[in-house]
């Protein structure tokens, strides 16, 4: 926040932090047990959301212990992401490997799956250790107090009130992040700008991230465009999954070259690997391909339709002479 925060800002921020925060939590027992991959998944995002919303709402909490509960929430976000990675890697896999009709495709594709299957186990243990960490430094206990006093310090509602104060917030905030978006236009014709368009999706995401906090204010006039750019975001996730095995296929061929090469004395071994390795890259070569015209597609139907402008308008709803100041960011270019 860029201003002192009144009580109906404390309010609604501890009670938008307090949702995040239980959405963690609520995740944690599922990742300890490992059972169910979309446990990793969800609370990976919870805690990407909560680190957006504790962001948003810095000023409404004490400043020594905002900046530990930041470091302590990263860290668990960092141990969640190599294993969710691996694990959106071997379900892919999976479903590709029951889809080969071509036997001479079977022998490298199970290799890799049995590699990736391998080191997820190995993440486990790191995942488990971040967990224990942040259970006993008790960061999610002293969050919850201290959001719970907040709330229950400040009188109010159920539901939000969309004061002028909250949208000015919701305004200077939310188009921020489509700002930042949008620097990011100039590349999106450009394909193989493959660090920049991952960017973009980063972007995205953190917009998304912040019009959630806010949505409830609008009366669900943020719907639509949180469609639109989840949307935006997912399109360009696909994309970068097909990057990132462009980047891994290679390294992992020389992995096993090495392997194989210390173990039999020679790579002649190797060779059964290679077609399906092959087909594999071509594969998300093409995948990668098709989904870019996809995202260039929507995105051009989205700038057609000023879909950008129409979402600053919303913003602005409530907070004019903000909205005076900061307007032109979602015109076209």
């Amino acid at each position: 926040m860029e201003r002192t925060p009144t009580e109906e800002m404390l309010r609604f921020g501890a009670e938008a932090l307090l949702a995040r925060l239980e959405a963690l939590v609520q995740e944690a027992e599922g990742v300890r047990k490992a059972e169910e991959i979309e446990c990793v998944h969800r609370m990976r995002v919870a805690s990407r959301r909560l680190r957006s919303a504790l962001t948003l709402f810095a000023d409404c909490l004490p400043p020594k212990r905002q900046v530990e509960w930041r470091r302590q929430i990263r860290r668990i976000t960092r141990a969640l992401g190599a294993a969710r990675d691996t694990d959106v890697q071997v379900a892919f896999l999976e479903t590709f490997a029951a889809g080969l009709t071509n036997p001479a495709h079977r022998p490298g594709i199970h290799r890799l799956l049995l590699r990736l299957r391998q080191r997820r186990q190995m993440l486990q243990p790191p995942v488990l250790a971040a967990l224990d960490h942040l259970e006993k430094s008790r960061t999610l206990d002293r969050m919850a107090q201290t959001l719970r006093r907040l709330v229950a310090r400040v009188p109010g509602s159920q539901s939000p009130t969309a004061s002028p104060a909250l949208l000015d917030q919701a305004y200077l905030a939310t188009s921020r992040r489509l700002e930042e978006m949008l620097a990011y236009r100039p590349y999106v014709s450009q394909p193989e700008r493959v660090a920049e368009l991952h960017a973009l999706r980063i972007a995205a995401k953190r917009l998304r991230y912040t019009m959630e906090v806010f949505a409830p204010l609008y009366d669900g006039a943020l719907k639509p465009p949180l469609q639109v750019v989840r949307k935006v975001q997912e399109l360009l996730g696909e994309i970068h999954d097909c990057d990132v095995w462009e980047q891994f296929l290679p390294r992992f061929l020389e992995e096993e070259r090495q392997r194989t090469e210390e173990y039999f004395g020679h790579t002649r071994a190797l060779r059964r690997l290679l077609p399906g390795l092959l087909y594999l890259q071509q594969e998300r070569q093409r995948a990668r391909e098709e989904r870019y015209r996809e995202f260039v597609t929507f995105w051009s139907e989205l700038e057609a339709q000023g879909a950008w402008s129409t979402l600053e308008h919303t913003l602005s709803t409530g907070a004019p002479a903000l909205a005076d100041e900061g307007r032109g960011a979602g015109e076209g270019g």
